[in-house]
């Protein structure tokens, strides 16, 4: 009982961390840590709740760098990105996605650790925002597919030379919106179970405390440290996909 209670706080605690300092990531650091202590279907019902608390906390919190001019070709493609990956889970093997996108986050990482300099992509405003919508509906294929909804489109807005602040108002929000988009198209209500909530509620703590150290992370590091932590939680994510997988 304690222990379960422990390794639940533990994993809260550190997606919270994570998810404040460099804005994602929680899904698969819960679930990692989760898995050991609790059934499948009850991890994902909880780190759906965690996730959308947290998110919504720190979209708040970051609210004044959210431009929805910039935001709205994400949540257009992921719109229509949700509903396919859903549609897609009776044909596609998941386990394949996550693989791949683990394969993808490593060999980006280790490449972009292996520049002097970070790569920056220019389009034209119009090429721009197509290709944004194109991205956000990648991200909401593997949200319905994967729970993955955050992984591509936060890689997407580094390539494209954003700052940090910049960066965490488009797919901070994007995360939140999408998550609850995939949720409803799941039908994830009717999995909240009594023993789901009992444990949302011990988590909660952890959730604040977690968040509240992430956030002061973020912003005491500069913008290279903000890169840096971006890419080592990719080859975090990298590594635990593949090993889920």
């Amino acid at each position: 009982m304690w222990f379960e209670h422990g390794v639940i706080l533990c994993g809260a605690f550190l997606g919270a961390v994570s998810s404040g300092s460099a804005g994602f990531a929680f899904a698969l650091i819960g679930t990692a840590i989760w898995m050991h202590v609790l059934p499948p279907r009850e991890v994902v019902t909880l780190v759906v709740l965690c996730s959308l608390l947290l998110n919504l906390a720190l979209v708040w919190r970051l609210r004044q760098d959210v431009r929805p001019a910039r935001l709205w070709p994400f949540l257009a493609g992921g719109a229509i990105g949700v509903p396919a990956g859903v549609a897609a889970l009776a044909t596609v093997n998941p386990r394949w996605l996550r693989a791949a996108v683990g394969s993808l986050l490593i060999l980006y990482s280790l490449w972009r650790l292996g520049r002097s300099t970070s790569p920056v992509l220019r389009f034209t405003p119009r090429l721009g925002r197509f290709l944004d919508g194109a991205i956000g509906m990648i991200g909401g294929f593997l949200g319905g597919a994967t729970s993955l909804n955050g992984l591509i489109p936060t890689l997407w807005c580094g390539l494209r030379g954003w700052s940090k602040r910049e960066q965490r108002g488009v797919f901070q929000p994007y995360i939140l919106i999408i998550h609850a988009v995939t949720l409803a198209w799941l039908g994830g209500v009717g999995a909240i179970t009594r023993a789901t909530l009992v444990h949302f509620a011990h988590s909660l703590p952890a959730l604040a405390l977690g968040g509240f150290v992430g956030l002061r992370i973020y912003d005491l590091v500069e913008e290279p440290g903000f890169q840096r932590l971006v890419l080592g939680l990719f080859l975090l994510s990298g590594g635990v996909l593949l090993f889920r997988g």
